[in-house]
């Protein structure tokens, strides 16, 4: 055989691999509760989110920026910084502590040059361990990404509530399919 017919039926093999889907490939999933995602529900500003902070929860918040930068993920997250648009801001605040009170809160503000914020709960953060307020806070970058809720009988880390005895800490392969379906 020759090696022109070798590189050719390399590539053929190549080629048919490529057609094959990974077995890993998940579907994006539908947002529960008649939410919906969209860019415009987004920090995103011309592919990226720059951010400040003004946390005790700085390990969380550092987790959950670093989660959201798997392979493959397209929106940059960075500090803001003299030169740039400031688009979230994590803060605490000390909120009620009800069964229905948010441990953490992305907050949307729809104006131009406007900063969104990623709230923390201390009244419901402080006490808990790291993979709770891990957890909470990748759940809320999810948000700023423009992500919805999940139904709970998909593992997620969109789910509405977190999993307080297992909780899921960074994307699992249908937030990244959403994500995908979202921002390519």
């Amino acid at each position: 055989m020759t090696t022109r017919a070798i590189s050719l039926a390399a590539c053929t093999v190549a080629a048919c691999l490529l057609a094959i889907p990974p077995a890993h490939a998940v579907d994006p999933a539908p947002c529960v509760n008649g939410e919906s995602e969209s860019r415009t529900k987004s920090a995103v500003d011309d592919g990226e989110i720059r951010w400040t902070d003004a946390t005790k929860y700085d390990t969380a918040r550092t987790w959950a920026l670093s989660a959201w930068q798997y392979p493959g993920a397209k929106i940059k997250l960075a500090p803001d910084s003299a030169t740039t648009v400031n688009d979230l801001e994590f803060q605490d605040y000390t909120g009620p502590t009800g069964d229905r009170d948010p441990v953490a809160s992305y907050v949307r503000d729809s104006g131009i040059g406007r900063t969104d914020f990623i709230r923390f709960n201390r009244s419901k953060m402080d006490g808990r361990n790291r993979a709770y307020q891990d957890s909470a806070a990748a759940h809320e970058v999810g948000h700023a990404l423009g992500l919805c809720h999940k139904d709970g009988k998909i593992l997620s880390l969109m789910w509405t509530s977190i999993n307080v005895s297992m909780p899921v800490t960074e994307p699992q392969p249908v937030d990244k399919a959403n994500y995908k379906k979202m921002w390519g």
